[in-house]
Parts: structure tokens; C-alpha cells; sequence
């Protein structure tokens, strides 16, 4: 809280700085949390995952001629395949149009955006938000994406391709999108090689799992830096459409559920609940219970203003949530049978206890105040007037240090925190305030989850 004399991040940083580190904050340390704080900040350069299809068919129109053929991906044979590899060219490294043929390098088929058409939008099935919640993180998590397709691939038995890079079409496009479709085929592995890590998507074993009956396709976004390859298809037809990611300012439609996401694990559901599970069956993992926090991982979009005491944004985010956030709200509320509550974190600069820790006030609701006088004696510090007057609770603040202002009149409780607070859905409200003459004060505040978890043997829903 202070008068801001330069912009918003600006000011914001040197705030930063002058708080430090706050014990109040610090991390669990467990080892099974720091699994589960792996799979949540986890940060690939793809992502991947799988889209249950709408249609019993996926018609594939094709062709060089007015005379174009039809193909559904969803059932065809092997000759169907062997002729649609027929129709194509040979695969060109670089843009369709002016890339090299090189079979040494890309022995593979490939038709240009104008020879053929598919009845699938990967809008509309909410593949692209669920690429730009599983690639973007910090301030990019604002951008829409869009896609524009760009070419069809078919790898017969003995098809690869080397090891490469996209080749950007414009100074806006980030990424390429691929969709790999259940057609038979073994092989055909993508390769993902980045920064010194290593990463494989076999997407023909994802798709010809037998526990999957519903129809279908597997998605894969990589982005156009980073290195990956297709490895030698031992038998049958891998065929896959190809589209690159563009920014944009166009609004971006929401995750479908129909999308089943498994790259990056913090968003995959599956992932997600068994390191949960994992971690909460542990008997000597808070013995007695306890209360976990989270900060958020997206942001989200919050009022420019805020009436005092009538905010109902902590109320309305559940429905907001994407990704990470989402998959944990959803394995919190089912296997432990409470949902996560939302609270607003304000931390003070001020009030410093005797072992370096500063106030930390969790409040239900976004806070704002009319006015505060810093040179009223009578008035209490910020950290105290959320406590008492807008049913705040101390986080990890020594009671004794409460002594002899009423201790029992606060709330105060004890929050493990799994992942950080986040400054990408920070709020701020503003207010009057006087400190020798008037000036605009703000409140900043983070937003996070809480889930309390029972003792062992009463933690998880049955």
C-alpha cells in the first residue's frame, strides 16, 4: 500500500522489493509435495493430449482434380490409405509451396492445404485453448490463438522424418498444431528434443488403447523453436493435418470437455489425482490435518472497480478456471469431497513479528476500502482492519505476537503452501488515503486456493 509515482508494474516491483522474503510464505517441504509441485509449475515447450470426436466419421476430401475421393479416418482400410498415399506428393522440407523434396531426410506424402478439406474445427472442439493454457504461462496467458491449416501428411511403412524445425510462415506465428488420427499404424513416435531435455508422444498407442472405445484424435503442439522428429513408421499409415499457431486478438472459445489433456501432466486430470492420491494416503503426511494453499497458475479477468463489500469475483472463478488451476480444483473437490475455496492474500509491509514475519491476511472476497488515514493513530494498520472488519483470517502469524490487542477477536490460521502466490492474477483496488496530505494509496492482492484435508484414514471422499 503506497502512492504510485510510476506505472503499474513498475511501482508493483519496487513493492516487491521492499517486502522481501516473508516466512509466512514458505513452502512445505515433503517429498511427495515436491512431486506434486513438479507436476503443477511443470513448463514444456508442447503439449499434447487426445479430443473425443462429436461425429462417428471424419470425412477426408481429397484430390488434384475437380473428381476429388472421400476417406473417414475413422475406418479406413488399408488399401483406402494406399491410395490416398498415392495421391499425394512427396513431402517438402521449409513452406509447401517453395520447401526441397529430400527423401533421404522426409520420405513422406503430403497434400497442400488446397487438395484437400476435413470437417473438423479445431476451435470449435477446444483444442486451441487447450494449447494456449498448456504453453503459455506469465503475461502471454492473455493472447488468443489462432490456426491456419497447412498441410496433410501420410507416413507409410519406413516413412520419418529428421530431426528439425518449423519454419515460421510470419513474425506471429509461435507454433505448429498437429492432429494425428486413429489410423492403424505402429511407430511414428514424435521426438520432442529441447534445452537438453527429451521428450516422446506415441500417439498410435494412445489412440489404439482398448479402454478408449469412444471415437478419437490426438493432438500435439510444439512450438516453432524447438526441435522434433517423427521416428521410422514400422507399419501401416500415421496421417496427420497440420496447422500453424498464430497470435491474435480475436477471442478465444473455452476447453471442451471433450478434450483429454496429457501434456503438461498439471492440466491432465488422470496425473494430477494420483500424485494427489498418492500424497494424501500417506499417513505421516499431516497426521492431524491441515489446510494445503495454491497459489493459481493463470490469470484471469477481474473488474476494473470493485464496490466495497459487494464483490462477487472470488464466487464466479470457479467457472474461469483453465488448466492447471482447473485440474486441481477438480481432483481437490473429488477426492477429497470439498472444493477449494478462493481467497484474496494482502500482504503488509509492516507490523514485522519478532521472527521476520510480516502479516499475511487471507480474506474471502476481493477487499476494498473507501479510505485510510496513516496519520490517525486511532486508525488500525491495513493488516488488522482486514481482520476485523472484513472477516480475515492471519496466515502463519505467531499468535503471541497478537498480544495485548484482543488476540481472540482474530481469526487466525495455519496454511501449508504447496505452490507460490502468483503475480499473474494479482488485484488491485485503490482508495483515499492521508499521510500529511491526500494521495491515491492501492491494495494489492493475490488470489489462491485453500482445501482443508482431514487427519489420515477421513482425508479422501469414499
Amino acid at each position: 500500500m503506497f502512492d504510485p509515482s510510476s506505472s503499474d508494474s513498475e511501482e508493483y516491483d519496487a513493492y516487491e522489493r521492499q517486502l522481501g522474503p516473508n516466512p509466512s510464505l514458505a513452502l512445505v517441504q515433503y517429498p511427495q509435495i515436491e512431486q506434486l509441485r513438479t507436476t503443477l509449475s511443470e513448463t514444456l515447450p508442447y503439449c499434447c493430449g487426445t479430443i473425443v470426436l462429436p461425429t462417428d466419421n471424419v470425412m477426408l476430401y481429397y484430390g488434384k482434380t475437380e473428381l476429388a475421393k472421400r476417406l473417414d479416418l475413422l475406418h479406413a482400410s488399408e488399401a483406402a490409405l494406399d491410395d490416398l498415399e498415392a495421391t499425394c506428393e512427396p513431402a517438402r522440407l521449409g513452406t509447401t509451396k517453395r520447401g526441397v523434396v529430400h527423401t533421404g531426410y522426409r520420405p513422406a506424402g503430403q497434400l497442400a492445404r488446397e487438395h484437400f478439406a476435413i470437417n473438423l474445427d479445431v476451435e470449435h472442439l477446444g483444442v486451441l485453448e487447450a494449447v494456449r493454457t498448456g504453453l503459455f504461462t506469465g503475461k502471454e496467458q492473455h493472447r488468443s490463438v489462432q490456426a491456419e491449416l497447412r498441410e496433410m501428411n501420410i507416413y507409410g511403412k519406413g516413412s520419418f522424418f529428421k530431426s528439425h524445425k518449423d519454419t515460421p510462415r510470419s513474425t506471429s506465428m509461435f507454433a505448429s498444431l498437429v492432429l494425428i488420427f486413429p489410423t492403424s499404424h505402429t511407430g511414428g513416435v514424435l521426438g520432442i528434443q529441447h534445452d537438453g531435455g527429451h521428450w516422446a508422444f506415441d500417439a498410435a498407442a494412445v489412440l489404439a488403447d482398448a479402454s478408449r472405445t469412444i471415437p478419437r484424435v490426438a493432438y500435439v503442439a510444439v512450438y516453432s523453436d524447438v526441435e522434433h522428429e517423427v521416428v521410422q513408421v514400422t507399419s501401416g499409415h500415421r496421417v496427420t493435418i497440420t496447422y500453424d499457431l498464430y497470435y491474435t486478438d480475436e477471442p478465444q472459445l473455452g476447453l471442451a470437455a471433450s478434450v483429454e489433456v496429457i501434456q503438461p501432466r498439471g492440466a491432465s486430470g488422470s496425473e494430477l489425482k494420483k500424485t494427489l492420491t498418492s500424497l494424501l494416503q500417506d499417513a505421516s503426511f499431516l497426521p492431524n490435518g491441515g489446510t494445503l494453499g495454491f497459489g493459481l497458475r493463470h490469470s484471469y479477468p477481474f473488474p476494473a472497480s470493485f464496490s466495497a463489500h459487494e464483490d462477487s469475483t472470488l464466487d464466479v472463478l470457479q467457472d474461469k478456471l483453465k488448466g492447471v488451476d482447473a485440474a486441481l480444483f477438480r481432483a481437490c473437490s473429488e477426492l477429497i469431497g470439498v472444493a477449494p475455496v478462493f481467497y484474496t492474500i494482502f500482504e503488509a509491509s509492516d507490523q514485522v513479528a519478532t521472527d521476520g514475519r510480516r502479516a499475511l491476511v487471507a480474506c474471502p472476497s476481493v477487499v476494498k476500502f473507501h479510505s485510510h488515514d496513516l496519520d490517525n493513530q486511532d486508525e488500525l494498520p491495513v493488516w488488522e482492519k482486514l481482520c476485523r472488519k472484513w472477516d480475515g483470517a492471519l496466515i502463519n502469524f505467531p499468535p503471541e505476537q497478537l498480544a495485548p490487542k484482543e488476540p481472540t477477536a482474530i481469526q487466525s490460521w495455519v496454511v501449508h503452501w504447496v505452490t507460490p502466490l502468483s503475480e499473474v492474477n494479482r488485484v488491485k483496488t485503490r482508495f483515499a488515503a492521508y499521510a500529511g496530505e491526500p494521495m491515491i494509496g492501492y491494495l494489492y492482492q493475490r488470489i489462491c486456493m485453500l482445501v482443508k484435508v482431514g487427519p489420515p484414514g477421513s482425508r479422501l471422499a469414499v
